[in-house]
């Protein structure tokens, strides 16, 4: 074998190896949160697409509410073959941890992938970091069509200051009452 191909062979297993443990795909959305016509609490919808088999890191920034939230949501993928399959490593927002659970479905021993995060107080701004993995057991850049989706409800807690003028405006209201009172029964 002369040089220029042992060059060329030597270049071609780099370029592999250095695919083969490429960096996790990463992207970054944000999302408006949208006012709920029941309630106070504002809520949104989103999903993420993977169209190359491979570790990806999910980023989700959640716009629209300010200061202490409880804050509650759900991921979920389902896929029944691997070119499908969405597999969360970890989901957290503001560093809390969601809840992952899997079951099979078909041939794929977890198919079914539920993430979930009860009732939590947080403060703002509302930043969601997924990582995982998009079809699971191919090599990294293979084409798939894998997806995930998920929900967030964020109800904003009223801050000290607004809680204690409505305790302030509920104690003048009892003594107003009560000095009537004392005012109208016969001595």
């Amino acid at each position: 074998m002369n040089l220029i191909a042992r060059l060329t062979l030597a270049a071609a297993l780099a370029v592999g190896a250095a695919a083969a443990h490429a960096a996790p795909v990463t992207a970054a959305q944000s999302v408006a949160l949208q006012a709920s016509k029941t309630s106070s609490t504002l809520t949104a919808g989103f999903t993420s697409v993977h169209t190359v088999a491979g570790e990806f890191v999910d980023t989700f920034t959640f716009t629209g509410a300010s200061g202490l939230a409880m804050v509650n949501g759900s991921l979920a993928a389902i896929g029944s073959t691997q070119s499908l399959d969405i597999d969360f490593i970890t989901a957290l927002i503001n560093g809390v941890s969601y809840t992952i659970t899997r079951s099979a479905l078909g041939g794929n021993p977890d198919g079914i992938e539920i993430a979930s995060l009860l009732n939590t107080a947080l403060t703002t701004p509302l930043v969601l970091t997924i990582h995982g993995y998009a079809g699971a057991g191919l090599a990294a850049g293979t084409a798939i069509n894998a997806s995930y989706s998920g929900t967030i409800n964020v109800t904003q807690v009223p801050e000290p200051a607004s809680m204690a003028l409505a305790a302030v405006g509920l104690m003048g209201l009892v003594f107003t009452r009560r000095r009537k009172t004392a005012q109208s029964q016969p001595v």
